[in-house]
């Protein structure tokens, strides 16, 4: 157990169904097995992150398996890299987790989101699942081999401070074609991502060592498509009119984008 106290940065341990610290700061362990690290202040929201509604949206598309080309990706590359300790920064729904818990010995999941978390939870118990915050991860200095971050907020210092030296992380964001046809059911003008704000997010503690593009094609059944749709930021944006065009397809063909990149702590 790798965690640190979010009150006092100790070390925490484990006594009976709590987490406890030196100077007795102490968080119950839930009886799905996660814990709350979160404390109020990290919070911005009385229910911060991802809500039920966008986390079973994100649940029911990932597990239909339309994005298992960019999860076998994931996989190969920590295979590559020899990882036994991975955090799974940003770890929503536990999808990604999950399967790369069949190949990684050791593998923590962190979320703001509760509704995430108790969906984690499900999902596999034999992982240490935790609320927390990724601009104040509660974990020890050095604890992992490499931390996956996809489609999540990054925090470059706090990456460094948790990262053994020498350890990786694994950015996934939009590509420039992410999800065109989408777009184009909602927009007149269908404007490629900014993607140019990626390449500041790892500025002074990583080097970027590899980088490259995936890119397939793959067809959602009518039922997905709003699910897909929840689990973007588009959401938000679009009318009841274009939700309701949307709702009616009865399937629609789409390409996927991702930016892949491995940045290596100096």
């Amino acid at each position: 157990m790798n965690y640190q106290c979010p009150v006092c940065q100790l070390a925490l341990t484990q006594i009976d169904k709590s987490l406890k610290c030196d100077n007795q700061h102490s968080f119950d362990i839930a009886k799905r097995g996660y814990v709350n690290l979160l404390l109020s202040n990290q919070m911005n929201s009385k229910q911060p992150g991802d809500n039920k509604e966008m986390i079973l949206a994100r649940s029911q598309f990932l597990n239909a398996g339309y994005y298992q080309p960019l999860i076998e990706c994931i996989a190969a590359q920590f295979s590559e890299l020899s990882v036994k300790h991975l955090l799974d920064a940003g770890c929503g729904e536990g999808y990604y987790t999950d399967y790369l818990n069949q190949t990684i010995q050791h593998i923590d999941g962190v979320d703001i989101s509760k509704e995430g978390i108790l969906q984690s939870s499900k999902r596999n118990k034999a992982i240490n699942w935790c609320i927390g915050s990724v601009t104040s991860l509660p974990y020890l200095n050095e604890s992992f081999d490499a931390v996956l971050s996809i489609f999540c907020r990054v925090d470059e210092n706090e990456f460094a401070r948790v990262l053994k030296q020498n350890g990786y992380v694994l950015f996934i964001g939009p590509a420039d074609n992410h999800l065109p046809n989408l777009r184009a059911n909602l927009y007149e003008n269908v404007l490629p991502y900014q993607t140019d704000k990626q390449e500041d997010y790892f500025s002074t503690e990583f080097e970027l060592v590899k980088e490259q593009t995936l890119s397939f094609e793959f067809e959602v059944k009518g039922e997905d498509i709003i699910p897909l749709l929840t689990m973007t930021p588009h959401y938000w944006k679009c009318s009841v009119q274009q939700k309701e065009k949307l709702a009616q397809l009865t399937s629609l063909k789409e390409q996927a984008d991702f930016n892949i990149k491995l940045f290596k702590k100096g």
